[in-house]
């Protein structure tokens, strides 16, 4: 039920009493409010009712209509041509309602219009298709809409109640001009609260705009106050603010069910508001256009600048506690983004990142000559330390290998002095690292870490770290005439392999570009 029907209801119930109804019984009946008192109830009717032509409250008794009042009033602001005659003698037309409207002291904080649109592009996003609207007034919620009234089905496709599709109905954008016109009457003066103003409430003000229609709410962006006072990512999903807030889903996952969501986070976030001293919309509004505060590195031993100054190629990097145990180790195509980027206020919006900031004291950085490098020495580190947050948050969870091309030996000249490193990978998984190798024939253990590695039983998956396959893979698929690779597979014995691998070694201490050992 629409508040324009919502009102016309209230009022014919009203001319049926001939009475006065209490703000109890209105609030039980039209607004589903039960167990509140009174003046509770009469505080949230008030903004719904006030202004209506032959409507009073009379303290004590309840709310009356007075229809020769109603009849001798002029309506105030009122331009629309008169209502048409009532098609049964014996049931008055409903008097046309007033939008509702926000309290006078500018714009509290507990009325507004929460709002959750799906879009007909992919994930919801695009032209709005359906949009859902729960009014709140006072910090209570009061009946939830859903444009278009008939509902969508997953396609956008009109369906009726059981869910069938409509006869003749085609897929595309759902709302219509009647739509929004419902819509912007609605809301009125009351500001909307969205998760995302550019995801929903810019596509309604294009479609309005588009059909001629004047619809400029302000608006509150409950994903933006999210990331402000919460430390949330900035473009967190709403079930993330809900579970940050303690507010349980319950509903649909379209724009029902967000639409509730997003309502009850905002009233979690007023108190947190008032605590700022944001007690009017005005106020709020201006808040969520601030800029967040960077985060206080005081605590650290390092700084902004420090943070500035990491160098923008690819490598790898250490988080160290205060006794210098590694706790972290992650590898990055560039340095200065990917480290700096533990350290914004958004980082304290996952468990991951609240663990890093509360257990890091200093970094350890180290720069490679490609990001194939940096992932094969990020494998290398981590069967090494071992570090505690890799552990637990499994950073290195990835699908099973895939192609052909599994048991390798990856050949790397390094950047500082003529001696290179080899990378053993077996099985899609990182073996071990053999670096500082300066001459082929001086290699210590090469034919017995190739025989061991890849010719022997296969030894228990211990031995072995995870590594990020898929971009290995991509990299040397991309790079295939640059980087030198034995493939152990193609290596009839140990003796066999390691001959191979001596030529690559030579050519990478020459500085030779990629050679193919037969």
């Amino acid at each position: 039920m629409k508040p324009p029907q919502l009102l016309g209801a209230i009022l014919a119930h009203l001319r049926a009493a001939g009475a006065a109804v209490g703000s109890r019984d209105l609030a039980g009946r039209f607004l589903l409010i039960r167990n509140a008192d009174e003046e509770t109830c009469r505080r949230l009717l008030a903004p719904i009712l006030d202004g209506m032509r032959g409507l009073r409250h009379v303290e004590g008794e309840g709310w009356i209509f007075d229809p020769k009042a109603a009849a001798a009033s002029e309506p105030a602001r009122d331009e629309r041509p008169a209502a048409a005659p009532p098609p049964d003698g014996d049931r008055p037309a409903p008097v046309p309602p007033p939008a509702l409207e926000a309290r006078e002291d500018g714009g509290a904080l507990l009325d507004f219009v929460a709002l959750a649109v799906d879009g007909v592009g992919p994930g919801g996003s695009g032209a709005p298709r359906a949009l859902t609207y729960l009014p709140v007034i006072g910090g209570e919620e009061l009946q939830e809409e859903h444009l278009p009234s008939w509902g969508l089905d997953s396609d956008g496709v009109p369906v009726d109640d059981e869910g069938s599709r409509l006869a003749g109905a085609r897929t595309g954008g759902g709302l219509e001009v009647a739509d929004l016109e419902a819509l912007a009457e609605a809301v009125g003066d009351l500001p909307i609260v969205v998760h995302r103003a550019g995801r929903e409430a810019e596509p309604i003000a294009r479609a309005a705009a588009d059909a001629g229609l004047s619809f400029h709410p302000r608006v509150v962006s409950a994903a933006r106050l999210g990331h402000l006072l919460l430390g949330l990512k900035a473009n967190h999903a709403t079930l993330d603010l809900a579970a940050a807030l303690g507010v349980e889903a319950a509903g649909p996952d379209d724009c029902r069910g967000r639409a509730r969501l997003v309502a009850r986070s905002f009233l979690r976030l007023v108190p947190r508001l008032e605590a700022q001293g944001i007690a009017s919309v005005d106020d709020l509004i201006e808040f969520q256009g601030l800029p967040a505060p960077p985060l206080d590195l005081s605590g650290y031993a390092f700084t902004a600048d420090d943070l500035k100054a990491l160098p923008a190629s690819p490598g790898v990097y250490r988080f160290l506690d205060r006794q210098g145990a590694v706790v972290y180790i992650g590898k990055a195509r560039n340095l200065r983004a990917r480290v700096g980027s533990y350290f914004v206020p958004g980082a304290r919006g996952t468990t991951k990142g609240r663990a890093i900031l509360e257990q890091v004291d200093r970094i350890e950085t180290q720069t490679v000559g490609s990001e194939l490098e940096a992932n094969l020495l990020e494998a290398a580190l981590l069967a090494e330390h071992r570090p505690p947050l890799n552990r637990q948050f499994e950073v290195h969870e990835r699908p099973a290998p895939y192609g052909p091309r599994l048991n390798l030996v990856v050949v790397l000249r390094d950047s500082e002095g003529p001696a290179c490193t080899l990378h053993l990978l077996r099985g899609g998984r990182y073996l071990r690292r053999m670096p500082g190798i300066t001459t082929a024939s001086d290699a210590p253990g090469l034919r017995e870490a190739v025989e061991t590695g890849y010719f022997r039983s296969a030894p228990e998956r211990r031995e072995e770290t995870e590594i990020d396959w898929p971009i290995v893979a991509s990299y040397l698929r991309r790079y295939h005439d640059e980087v030198s690779v034995l493939d152990v597979d193609e290596c009839a014995s140990p003796a066999e392999a390691s001959e191979r691998l001596a030529v690559l070694v030579r050519a990478a201490l020459a500085g030779s570009g990629k050679v193919v050992a037969r």
